[in-house]
């Protein structure tokens, strides 16, 4: 009983020790993203500007060709400012319609700051193909509305790595549990023996389930990419010519109030200086007559 519950102590300890010296050995080699850092140095030098819309790369077929690329679009508009609120809108339920399975939101807003100036943002992430789609009915819709669209940009991030080391770990991981676990089905031992072998499968299936979870996370990135949307009303447009002067006959009785309070406050500071002035002026004509009469 002893030995066996040594044993069962010692090789517990072995496999985690190994598994953990086994993480760098199982990388994958340098070499196998060669092909994905090429392929997304050669799409992000391309240039996105103005109002064409360079179509995005088919994320499915790269996933497919052993390449897995995550890539954001951002879009910035400039429109008429009775035009952001309708055109956040109608970008928001083109994605809404699309189902949450195409197109997924989120976040959007619009704000206002004053009479003149609105903005908006919409984030957003959708299947590559109708991504390609929307973002040029976003182009010609920005354009009908009188507006421009001032920025059009992508950038990609290369998970094929990643997704492979990941992968690895995961499946030695696994294999790391099945073999706990058969040591607790074969193997006996003490009861602090066996308390320690199950702390270890529990950190190990800890450590499964938040790999799963990231290489999860990876690959929906890869299948879904994401848009940015900022809105901003034109100051030109925003601004009518008539403001100015509108502006002055709605504050001419407060100004005209305002130069009267500073007319009684002059009065207010000068009124003693006055009446100081007043007697100076007596007293002096008092000494002229008094000279006067001496003469």
């Amino acid at each position: 009983m002893a030995f066996r519950s040594g044993f069962l102590s010692i090789a517990v300890a072995a496999m985690l020790i190994c598994a953990a010296c086994g993480r760098e050995a199982m990388r994958a080699p340098e070499g196998a993203a060669e092909d994905a850092i090429a392929v997304t140095a050669a799409r992000s030098s391309k240039a996105y500007g103005g109002a064409d819309i360079a179509p995005p790369p088919p994320g499915q077929n790269a996933a497919n060709a052993g390449v897995m690329l995550a890539y954001s679009y951002a879009m910035g508009v400039k429109a008429p400012k009775g035009q952001i609120a309708p055109l956040v809108a109608a970008h928001e339920n083109a994605c809404i319609e699309a189902g949450s399975g195409v197109c997924q939101v989120l976040g959007a807003s619009v704000n206002s700051y004053g009479d003149d100036a609105v903005s908006g943002y919409l984030n957003l992430r959708a299947e590559p193909k109708w991504l390609e789609t929307f973002r040029g009915s976003v182009a010609s819709g920005v354009e009908k509305s009188g507006g421009e669209l001032t920025s059009n940009s992508v950038s990609t991030e290369d998970l094929t790595q990643y997704v492979i080391d990941v992968s690895a770990r995961l499946e030695a991981k696994k294999a790391l549990r099945d073999r706990i676990r058969n040591l607790l089905e074969t193997r006996e031992g003490t009861l602090s023996d066996v308390l320690a072998a199950e702390r270890a499968l529990g950190e190990v299936q800890g450590e499964i389930d938040s790999m799963t979870g990231s290489l999860e996370a990876a690959k929906a990135r890869v299948a879904m990419s994401a848009l940015s949307i900022s809105y901003s009303s034109d100051p030109e447009t925003s601004v009518s010519m008539w403001k100015p002067l509108s502006e002055a006959f709605s504050s001419f009785g407060r100004t005209s109030m305002r130069s009267l309070a500073d007319a009684v406050n002059f009065v207010a500071r000068g009124w003693p200086f006055f009446i100081l002035g007043l007697i100076a002026l007596a007293i002096v004509r008092f000494w002229l007559r008094g000279r006067r009469k001496k003469a």
